[in-house]
């Protein structure tokens, strides 16, 4: 893969993002030109580009029908575009676009601090956020500009865009027509994520620094299942998302909210049940977990089975003789990144000695 660039793209070339006022997807998205990124996968659909082709790391047994397929999709051979680079306040921010082999485009940011690297961290944002809110404290939505403090404490974040136009709705259609052409959406989110090794090595030139991964709300369940599928056994934050799916979908939330859609293309997976719990920590343990919710975050509230979840995954753990391997805070907060435990955490487990026994025991777990 070879580096082209810089280039012009449509949107936002600098960090100097407008002010959202709590709406940031309604002037991000086509403000950083990511509405018409989503819908140039109709194009590229149309002109038969996709492909049912994935030959990266292999993905367990029983993650399959997830991902619809045994591997990751593979970063392709061709070229990692540079769109635009921007300073920042200790750090720099690069966006770049490049191909998965399957024929999807993939666009991210990277963020390379100015000193020394201690490691690097794979962010995955939520529903209605984007790479460059996460860099970007001027106006603050439920990421929190996360990538901004990993970057300022010395480590190289690689965000990838998450694949919607702001919505739920927007998610299942990209996946309903993508599955329609034999192309996991669920791999392609997890494959871009999973890219920022590859990213950072072209970018930075550096190789071998410790890898954590940090996901916030659908970002979160993104990770977990990506270090589930593959067992890299990386240190993992989940921040916003602890709960049981049965639950939600039974609850209030869903009731009194008919006419919007809430439930997305993955609670019709055979592997719904794999969400967390016991079944989840199963293939996760014993990577490395930090859980952090916040404690008035609605979503993931304790009548929708947040502690009851956590503690099946607890008791995985402690089977495994991994007791002290997972844990879960709760802040005072709402459905947002925090981060004021979980980083120094994150950065414990990556500078530590174990790091290197734990990370690369590719599915160590007899299942």
């Amino acid at each position: 893969m070879t580096l082209v660039g810089p280039s012009s793209v449509a949107g936002n070339n600098t960090l100097a993002l407008s002010h959202c006022r709590g709406s940031c997807a309604n002037i991000d998205l086509p403000t950083l030109g990511y509405d018409k990124f989503c819908r140039s996968f109709f194009d590229i659909a149309t002109s038969g580009k996709l492909r049912a082709v994935a030959t990266g790391p292999e993905i367990r047994r029983e993650m399959r029908s997830l991902f619809q397929g045994p591997r990751l999709y593979r970063p392709s051979r061709d070229e990692i575009r540079i769109l635009w680079r921007a300073p920042a306040d200790g750090f720099s921010v690069v966006k770049v676009e490049f191909d998965l082999e399957c024929g999807v485009p993939v666009r991210g940011c990277l963020g390379i601090p100015d000193g020394e690297f201690k490691g690097l961290i794979l962010l995955g944002h939520g529903m209605a956020s984007t790479p460059e809110r996460c860099f970007d404290d001027a106006d603050n939505d439920y990421m929190n500009a996360l990538g901004k403090s990993l970057c300022r404490d010395g480590y190289v974040v690689w965000c990838p865009y998450i694949v919607q136009i702001g919505d739920q709705a927007s998610q299942n259609n990209i996946a309903a027509m993508l599955a329609s052409h034999g192309v996991s959406a669920h791999n392609v989110s997890c494959a871009s994520i999973d890219a920022g090794e590859i990213v950072c090595r072209k970018l930075t030139g550096a190789s071998g620094l410790n890898v954590g991964v940090y996901g916030v709300s659908w970002g979160a369940f993104l990770v977990l299942h990506l270090e589930a599928a593959t067992g890299r056994m990386r240190p993992t934050v989940v921040s916003g998302y602890m709960r049981d799916e049965k639950k939600l979908l039974m609850s209030s939330v869903i009731s009194r909210n008919l006419g919007v859609e809430l439930a997305t293309y993955i609670h019709f997976s055979s592997s719904r049940a794999r969400y967390t719990g016991a079944e989840l920590a199963y293939l996760i343990c014993p990577c490395p977990l930090f859980v952090e919710i916040g404690s008035r975050d609605s979503a993931n509230a304790a009548e929708l089975g947040r502690d009851e979840k956590f503690a099946e995954m607890q008791s995985v753990y402690a089977s495994s003789d991994h007791p002290h391997a997972i844990e879960m805070a709760i802040f005072d907060g709402v459905h947002e990144a925090s981060g004021e435990r979980a980083r120094p955490w994150l950065y414990q487990h990556l500078e530590s000695p174990a790091y290197q026994e734990t990370s690369r025991l590719k599915n160590a777990i007899a299942l």
